[in-house]
């Protein structure tokens, strides 16, 4: 029942970001990119929202997870806000000997430093803190129940494109490191994994 309500809450959120990307092209059509109108909106603070997915390697298992944000993005030279990160897949935990499966969700907040910008594309780096809680279901159990809280960090290096005025298009990967997991048989190095993500983010 959870992993269907978490996967119809990921399709309402995608399809919410590509609904406002298509408004964003409609609403672009025929501007002059160069506008002085533009170059005010650019230099000001904007709102952002941003929908993001990869890749990663959590108790030898690959999984695929989600993150959602939303902040603001200040003259263009960083932006910051909070961030909610939960897991696709199940992972499978290889450290027990029965059939056990784990997850987990996290939040938090992040600040993303633009370094270089040329015209439309950027390289950024983004940094998130925050905590949350893995989750285990062993086998006959019926549902997912909170098992460990945590602290999690991660650093990584973006490339991004600006598509259009409002929306932004990225791809990177970095290094999430988690602290306080010690329960069936799991420990911090357990979850500590390199990550790739490609984002999408509306800026207004």
């Amino acid at each position: 029942m959870k992993n269907q309500t978490m996967k119809n809450s990921l399709k309402a959120a995608i399809l919410l970001v590509f609904a406002m990307a298509g408004s964003s092209f409609a609403e672009l059509a025929g501007m002059n990119d160069n506008s002085a109108a533009e170059k005010s909106e650019s230099a000001a603070m904007t709102a952002l929202v941003g929908l993001g997915g990869g890749n990663s390697l959590i108790a030898d298992d690959g999984v695929i997870f989600m993150t959602m944000r939303i902040g603001v993005d200040v003259m263009q030279l960083f932006s910051t806000g909070a961030w909610f990160t939960t897991t696709i897949e199940d992972v499978r935990n290889y450290n027990v000997d029965h059939k056990q499966m784990v997850n987990y969700n996290a939040f938090g907040a992040f600040v993303e430093l633009f370094p270089l910008r040329f015209d439309k594309f950027a390289i950024s780096v983004p940094i998130k803190i925050g905590g949350g809680a893995v989750n285990a279901m062993d086998k006959g159990d019926e549902a997912f129940e909170s098992e460990e809280y945590f602290f999690t960090a991660d650093m990584a290096a973006h490339f991004n494109y600006r598509l259009t005025k409002m929306l932004e298009v990225s791809v990177g990967g970095g290094y999430r490191m988690f602290a306080g997991i010690d329960k069936n048989n799991l420990d911090n190095m357990d979850f500590n994994t390199p990550f790739g993500e490609l984002r999408f983010t509306i800026k207004e």
